[in-house]
């Protein structure tokens, strides 16, 4: 019994040891998936471009090949039997992630990196991707193939059925539809016997719905006209077919109208964009209605008051102004001179009744403004698109207008999605966002006093930029001559050159710009393309968009002259094909800076608040801006409406901007192409003389013209210095071209 003992207790030892191990197996396998998850996660964390990289390739198709593989894994480990048993399952999973991959590639966010690689990344794109037909085709072919290969004597008699019954279906619908025609063509020549207006009149006829003419109608002409084809009869019929065609006309759709068309996507790149978090959300409005609607009743009654009958039809709050739409009222006239169409004039009373003119209201602008209390009242007569007289005053509730509002509306989403350049003006006097294309504008001018907001808007069109376009879609030159206010955008990947702070150094880059765009011109020339948008459908290598933004054009005029203006001119008018875009910054909008030829080839403009109608007439021909309110309050002028439209700029914060510059810092994307700044000794030095030779020649045309001309004239005449001048009336007194006087 002893040794039985022994024995057993022998046996018993290991079975319990296997029993320990049997539990402890599964805990140190949790334990080692707690530590590879622990490690991939402080991995992606401290590595962005690694996150990035795996949501650039996955996308959210990382979520089903995730769970796939934890799936697969776990069997692998405990449950491997089962994997060969059921390896048709196994295979129907896979399919499956692969397909809802293919599908998320159908999908684009609005910002961010999944704007241009899908919401299925760059391996749903070989699934699915573009274009839709054929990604359609190849998810299809995955769900229809698939299940008769794994299961062929189950679903692949099944599918034999079906695809035999849909062909007896087809077969039967033809000789339906064969069938139906010869009726209706039948039918169509009956009634056009009867009526005698061949087959389109009575096909028109019968498909016009029940809101046309009955069929008693119908009878009665047909009878007249079969009946009686005297006059009366025939006036009958020729009524009832033409409304019926005018029943037809209002019926046919508009083919003039764009039928949904597949916005263009990007290109692709291998840099990342900023996320939109790093922008300000945008904060609650809340207006209410009680205050503009007393306002309004004071509108009508101060005019009143005044013998001006007008009534607020249309009330439109923005987030800084409110606009009043005003209908001008009846203005009665004595009936002395004048007999109305009721008769009563002759009693003396009030005859015929008038609109009340829009002059009159325009003169009360300053009753105006002392009964609302505000000296930052606008009047504009008419309302482009609209029959009334508008109103703006500031609102009693102003609210800011934020970047991020401004680019998560549909207008800018709709420009990121034709590949375009966005920019974020603001939003107008209706709260509607204002957004535009800056390869169509195709340049922008932008003036306005100190404090009124222009250094702001520059900032959010450089962050518009920013945030929607790479570095290899987009390259920037940047020249800030008062050193503060674009300088923070250094050492971004998207600068061809340090931002350029020495006006003496504009001149130089301004002649590499004008190289780089006869360049490109080149280069379309030999694609056979017209402009940058054609050669980057066609080329491998595209080209990159060109934005040059200058912030104080002033200072550029006064150290340049003649030079940096035609410079200027040249680009803007080659520079839009070959995607060179500018956007120029003055706080002295004078004829000297914005000179005419500068203004006629940069049709868009904005305006924030200057100091007198003689600048705001210099800025947008018109006057107005004089009394705008500041802080972002502008007109802008461009090519899609004739009068200037106000809109509140955009705010960016400094943080916002910092971030945004700390993110394009940090990442380490593919080489850029060069573009070379340097100065072409030959070609600068040809070009210089080119302008002194033009300059001597217009010179000699003004001596023969006025042998009495002075070296003042010549310095205002070509904007020369004084130097130069008095070399250019020595030069023409030895040619005998002027007389010498005592300069």
């Amino acid at each position: 019994m002893a040794g039985q003992s022994k024995s057993d207790k022998n046996n018993k030892t290991p079975s319990a040891d296997g029993s320990f191990l049997s539990r402890a197996v599964p805990v140190i396998d949790g334990l080692v998936v707690v530590a590879i998850l622990l490690g991939l996660g402080l991995y992606f964390w401290a590595n962005p471009g690694s996150r990035h990289s795996v949501l650039e390739a996955l996308g959210y198709g990382l979520i089903p090949a995730s769970l796939v593989t934890i799936g697969f894994l776990v069997c692998l480990r405990y449950r491997t039997r089962s994997i060969f048993v059921h390896w048709r399952v196994w295979v129907c999973w896979f399919a499956l992630a692969v397909v809802s991959i293919g599908v998320l590639s159908l999908f684009y966010a609005s910002t961010g990196t999944l704007s241009y690689v899908s919401m299925g990344g760059n391996w749903g794109q070989v699934v699915g991707g573009s274009p839709l037909w054929l990604a359609i085709l190849k998810i299809g072919a995955v769900c229809v193939l698939l299940p008769p290969l794994l299961y062929p004597r189950r679903i692949g008699h099944a599918y034999l059925i079906f695809l035999r019954n849909l062909g007896l279906g087809l077969r039967h619908a033809a000789t339906f539809a064969c069938v139906a025609a010869v009726l209706i063509v039948g039918y169509c020549s009956s009634v056009a016997k009867l009526t005698g207006r061949g087959c389109a009149g009575a096909w028109r006829l019968v498909k016009r719905p029940a809101s046309g003419p009955s069929e008693d109608a119908y009878d009665t002409a047909r009878n007249s006209h079969v009946a009686d084809p005297a006059a009366d009869g025939n006036r009958a019929v020729s009524t009832f077919w033409a409304q019926a065609d005018e029943d037809d006309t209002m019926e046919a759709p508009d083919l003039d109208e764009p039928a949904g068309v597949v916005p263009a996507r990007p290109n692709k790149s291998r840099w990342s964009l900023p996320s939109m978090d790093s922008l300000a959300p945008p904060e609650p409005r809340e207006q209410s209605q009680a205050p503009l609607e007393q306002m309004a009743r004071h509108v009508e009654e101060s005019l009143a008051e005044h013998g001006v009958h007008v009534e607020v039809k249309d009330i439109k709050a923005g987030p800084r102004i409110v606009q009043f739409g005003l209908v001008p009222g009846w203005a009665g006239r004595k009936a002395g001179n004048y007999q109305s169409s009721d008769g009563d004039g002759a009693d003396g009373q009030t005859g015929a009744r008038a609109r009340v003119k829009v002059q009159s209201i325009l003169s009360r602008e300053k009753d105006l403004a002392l009964a609302l209390q505000t000296p930052y009242l606008r009047i504009e007569a008419p309302v482009p698109g609209e029959a009334l007289v508008g109103i703006e005053v500031p609102t009693p509730a102003p609210s800011k207008v934020h970047l991020r509002e401004v680019m998560e509306s549909p207008p800018f989403v709709k420009i990121i999605s034709r590949g375009g350049l966005p920019v974020a003006l603001g939003q107008d006097t209706g709260g509607a966002s204002v957004a535009m294309d800056l390869a169509s504008l195709p340049h922008l001018l932008i003036a306005g006093a100190t404090g009124s907001g222009k250094s702001v808007c520059i900032n959010s069109i450089v962050a518009s930029l920013l945030l929607t376009k790479p570095p290899d879609q987009l390259r920037l030159l940047m020249v800030d001559p008062k050193r503060v206010e674009l300088t923070p955008f250094n050492k971004i990947p998207h600068l061809v050159a340090p931002v350029i702070v020495d006006a003496d150094e504009v001149t130089s880059a301004l002649r590499a710009m004008l190289r780089e765009m006869n360049r490109r011109y080149k280069q379309m020339e030999e694609s056979g393309t017209r402009n940058i948008s054609g050669y980057n459908s066609k080329s491998s290598d595209p080209m990159p968009y060109l934005v040059i933004i200058v912030d104080e054009l002033a200072d550029l005029m006064i150290a340049g002259g003649f030079e940096v203006e035609q410079s200027l001119v040249r680009l803007a008018q080659l520079g839009r094909a070959a995607g060179i875009h500018l956007v120029l910054a003055t706080q002295r909008p004078s004829v000297q800076v914005v000179t005419g030829l500068l203004k006629a080839n940069i049709p868009a403009r904005v305006a924030f608040a200057v100091a007198s109608q003689v600048d705001s007439r210099v800025i947008l021909d018109v006057v107005g801006a004089e009394k705008l309110m500041g802080k972002g309050d502008a007109l802008l002028l461009n090519s899609d409406s004739p009068k200037p439209r106000r809109v509140q700029g955009t705010l960016v914060y400094d943080e916002e901007i910092e971030e945004m510059v700390r993110f394009w810092q940090e990442q380490k994307g593919p080489p850029l192409d060069e573009i070379p700044m340097g100065d072409d000794e030959d070609e600068d030095e040809g070009a210089e003389w080119g302008i002194e030779d033009r300059i001597m020649e217009q010179a000699r045309d003004v001596a023969l013209r006025n042998p009495h001309v002075s070296s003042g004239y010549m310095t205002r005449r070509f904007k020369i210095g004084e130097q130069r001048a008095n070399q250019i009336m020595d030069a023409l007194e030895e040619e005998g071209l002027v007389i010498p006087s005592g300069r």
